[in-house]
């Protein structure tokens, strides 16, 4: 039996002892059967130690799904990215319409970054196509070029694992050229 186990059987004893003692019955006490269950931890997947972290190669394990670049990945990505174009480029919209429609599509970081942003200054009024990724190097991170009416901007997309979805984490108008 564990230390924690016999713990806690005993303080149980204890206590039903106490309780008996202070009855006003003259009749003596019924004893008092108690059981403790305590609950194991599961073990760690094997490899593994406590934190989640593998025993051999010090990473970090975790149990989200790793996302792959198939085309389902592609095809949400693009989607993700002609989504918070079209939400970014309305300059018509007040603050709050444009911040409620664009904010739940960015990241962390971009929420604040973006936060602060007055959409009246914004030159791009609407996305004129359909966008194309630009590199395709990471299942986590995408960039996609989409085109505006005020050139092709890039969008930086992210996400945290396969069920996630893609995040904007910024929204970059084209280079000037001069």
């Amino acid at each position: 039996m564990r230390r924690g186990t016999r713990c806690i059987l005993g303080m149980t004893a204890a206590s039903a002892m106490v309780l008996a003692g202070c009855s006003n019955d003259p009749e003596p006490a019924e004893e008092v059967t108690t059981t403790a269950s305590v609950t194991e931890p599961a073990p760690p997947p094997s490899g593994l130690n406590g934190t989640g972290t593998n025993e051999d190669t010090g990473e970090l394990v975790t149990t989200s799904p790793v996302p792959e670049w198939d085309q389902a990945s592609r095809d949400s990505a693009l989607r993700a990215a002609n989504e918070v174009m079209t939400a970014f480029a309305r300059p018509d919209l007040s603050f709050e319409q444009w911040w409620a429609a664009l904010q739940p599509m960015l990241d962390q970081q971009a929420s604040r970054d973006y936060s602060y942003m007055e959409p009246s200054v914004i030159p791009v009024t609407t996305v004129t196509g359909e966008g194309a990724l630009l590199d395709v190097d990471s299942a986590y991170i995408a960039r996609v070029a989409v085109p505006t009416d005020a050139g092709e901007y890039t969008v930086l997309l992210s996400r945290v694992d396969a069920d996630a979805p893609w995040l904007a984490s910024r929204m970059t108008p084209p280079e000037e050229t001069s």
